[in-house]
């Protein structure tokens, strides 16, 4: 049996908003415009799911192609 507890697993809306360095207002204007990290309704209360929401702002970086002109 697993040792990570259910509440590991979800975050709340001010966990996650820290976890980006956002205000929950932010998440809630993603949520608005359908943009942002997946989540879930618990009843009226908002969770994001730690490992989705991790890979949502993995998935959103944007890699440099230039490539250094150093040798």
């Amino acid at each position: 049996m697993s040792s990570v507890s259910l509440d590991d697993e979800w975050m709340s809306e001010a966990e996650a908003a820290t976890e980006v360095h956002k205000t929950v207002r932010t998440l809630r204007q993603w949520r608005k415009k359908r943009q942002g990290p997946p989540y879930a309704f618990f009843g009226r209360t908002v969770r994001y799911h730690r490992a989705s929401f991790i890979r949502h702002f993995e998935a959103s970086q944007i890699m440099s192609a230039r490539k250094s002109r150093r040798a």
